[in-house]
């Protein structure tokens, strides 16, 4: 099976709706269609994300204490390689990048432009969340992996 990181900005867009390119991977995920590496930084940021006032109008704090504990059970977790620094515009994104590598991640999919500029990173292709999709869509050998 193939696995993926989804960055912060996929998650946090992917869990408080149904519709959409990030809540169609979040459901692609919950089908198997792919295994999801997260870190724990991301979770930390994922919580952070969702105390602003804009998804806390729309998230109440039991899904999003619910959305944490599946990706905390679900998702495999690794703790990020501390070898990725000065590859993305900050420490943050660097973070997102080292626990795809950790987590030998095929893909890393988030809304990040300079990110997606990079296209790659080692062994990692970076793609946006409609790629990310369409790739799952397009070619159902990438399940079988």
């Amino acid at each position: 099976m193939i696995r993926a990181t989804l960055d912060v900005n996929v998650l946090a867009s992917g869990f408080p709706t149904d519709a959409g390119t990030p809540a169609q991977l979040i459901d692609r995920w919950t089908e198997l269609a792919y295994e999801l590496v997260i870190s724990e930084h991301i979770l930390e940021g994922l919580s952070r994300t969702w105390q602003k006032p804009y998804y806390q109008r729309r998230y109440s704090p039991e899904r999003v204490q619910e959305s944490i504990s599946l990706l905390r059970t679900a998702a495999s977790m690794v703790a990020p390689v501390s070898t990725v620094r000065g590859i993305a515009e900050d420490e943050e994104d660097d973070l997102v990048l080292g626990t795809a590598v950790a987590g030998n991640a095929r893909f890393l999919v988030t809304g990040d432009k300079y990110l997606q500029e990079l296209g790659h990173y080692q062994c990692i292709t970076i793609l946006s969340p409609r790629q990310f999709l369409d790739l799952l869509d397009a070619d159902g050998t990438l399940r079988n992996e």
